[in-house]
């Protein structure tokens, strides 16, 4: 399938099974943790480092940020210079932001930009393992396996995953006295794995598309595979002039913005509560439910991944209705954050449910329909520029825990976080924009027909509408 002449994408064909799975485990490993942060703030405060809830939330916010701003200069590294080095370098980084994280004790700037690095650096190990869904062609409709989109799925469920990282820590430090500075420095031997990785198994460049060209899929997006729109369906009205357009016709179109914006504030409000849950709890809590709902929604946090099914079928029927669930279930936790925040049932059922599942249908919904509505074409560019639409959102975030702080209630808070997700609701209609079909009173007498065979070697016009019941 692949070109023999190169050892690596040969040995990665022969053992295509065993190197997605450590694909997928690198993901898990790395490219998510930070998002398990409110797993590791009782600890970091149990051990002495004595902050406010402001402090702490910015430091949440720099890995946040580094998080997403890492995807569009290591997107460009991988373009240019291969799986390789890309997996090298981002290694290297997250070693670096592992040591300088061992020294939170003396030294908050070191806590502060170790955790920025460790954010920046693990989407980056994570891009190097994409391209391997290529080692599974073949869509589950066209007599294949599906094995692609089941990776990209694994890929993305993984990230979400990647937060019981700090959750098990935690655990460490309660039962066996685990400190960071332990926990940090042994966790190097993470990035070792992946260095050793990316030195003498991923290949220099991505593995090429084995697919016709006439019937060639992206691997960019885990749920492309999914959606009927992306195989010429005539009675789509998804397709988009937008698709596979120059950057330059994208971007001065609002259905770019739209899109990017619509994430941008539900991550917004995702990762207000991640970096504020536990200040939250405090303040409308007693300290026992207090102690026992933290860690019920730390254990639950990577946990997200169990929608994967449910969000794929939905983006396999309906682009709009994943859209418009995300924006309810923005509507449901903010309404119990604003109002009901004393009410611990509603806390588990609903906030932390929410929490830990929608990070995962939000991306989701959004790596779909950036394929669908751009094309393929510039995807990885789009995904970097939309991130970086999202940290600039973020950056939102640190003026108001500030203010919650001075004011010691986070209702002003919690009401703007559910104020700005009402206009979501309209601003989805123009990033799934629809176009009327062609030629929508077309007579029956006109649909295109073509011969198929009668007994005696007769012909008879057939329509499109026979064409299923042929084989």
């Amino acid at each position: 399938m692949f070109d023999d002449e190169d050892p690596y994408h040969a040995r990665l064909e022969r053992h295509s099974v065993l190197f997605a799975c450590i694909g997928v485990v690198h993901t898990l490993l790395s490219a998510g943790i930070v998002f398990g942060w409110a797993s590791l703030l009782p600890v970091l405060r149990s051990e002495g480092i004595d902050l406010s809830p402001g402090e702490f939330a910015r430091i949440f916010i720099h890995g946040a940020i580094g998080n997403y701003l890492s995807t569009l200069p290591f997107g460009m590294l991988l373009d240019n210079f291969g799986p390789k080095y890309c997996g090298i370098t981002a290694s290297i980084l997250f070693s670096v932001g592992l040591l300088l994280c061992s020294f939170a004790h003396s030294s908050t700037w070191a806590l502060d930009v170790g955790f920025s690095i460790l954010g920046f650096a693990g989407p980056a190990i994570q891009l190097p393992t994409l391209h391997l869904a290529r080692l599974f062609p073949g869509d589950a409709r066209e007599g294949g396996g599906g094995g692609a989109a089941l990776f990209m799925s694994a890929q993305a469920g993984a990230f979400d995953g990647g937060t019981m990282v700090f959750a098990l820590f935690a655990a460490a430090a309660a039962i066996f006295g685990v400190t960071t500075s332990t926990f940090f420095i042994s966790y190097l031997i993470v990035p070792l794995l992946t260095l050793l990785t990316a030195i003498f198994v991923w290949p220099n460049e991505i593995l090429p598309d084995p697919a016709p060209l006439t019937k060639r899929h992206s691997f960019a997006s885990p749920y492309s595979y999914l959606s009927p729109a992306s195989h010429g369906d005539v009675n789509s009205l998804s397709t988009s002039s937008l698709k596979d357009r120059p950057l330059s016709v994208i971007l001065t179109r609002p259905s770019f913005y739209c899109l990017s914006g619509w994430v941008a504030i539900h991550i917004l409000k995702l990762n207000f509560v991640v970096a504020t849950i536990n200040d939250q709890l405090d303040d409308s809590m007693d300290q026992t439910t207090a102690d026992m709902l933290i860690g019920i929604f730390s254990a639950m946090l990577p946990f997200g991944f169990v929608v994967l099914p449910l969000v794929a079928f939905g983006l396999a029927n309906s682009t709009m209705a994943c859209f418009q669930a995300a924006n309810v279930v923005g509507v449901l936790y903010g309404l119990v954050l604003t109002f009901f925040p004393d009410q611990a049932w509603y806390q588990v059922l609903i906030v932390f449910t929410a929490v830990a599942t929608s990070r995962q249908l939000v991306y989701s919904t959004v790596f779909h329909q950036t394929g669908e509505l751009f094309g393929f074409k510039n995807y990885g560019i789009l995904l970097g520029l939309t991130n970086i639409i999202v940290s600039g959102a973020s950056l939102v975030q640190g003026p108001l825990v500030e203010w919650a702080e001075f004011k010691e209630d986070y209702f002003g808070a919690n009401a703007i976080m559910l104020g700005i997700t009402l206009p979501l609701f309209g601003l989805v209609f123009f990033a799934v924009p629809h176009q009327p079909l062609k030629n929508p009173k077309k007579k029956l007498n006109e649909i295109a027909t073509e011969s198929t065979a009668l007994i005696g070697g007769k012909t008879r016009p057939r329509s499109s509408s026979d064409a299923g019941l042929v084989a």
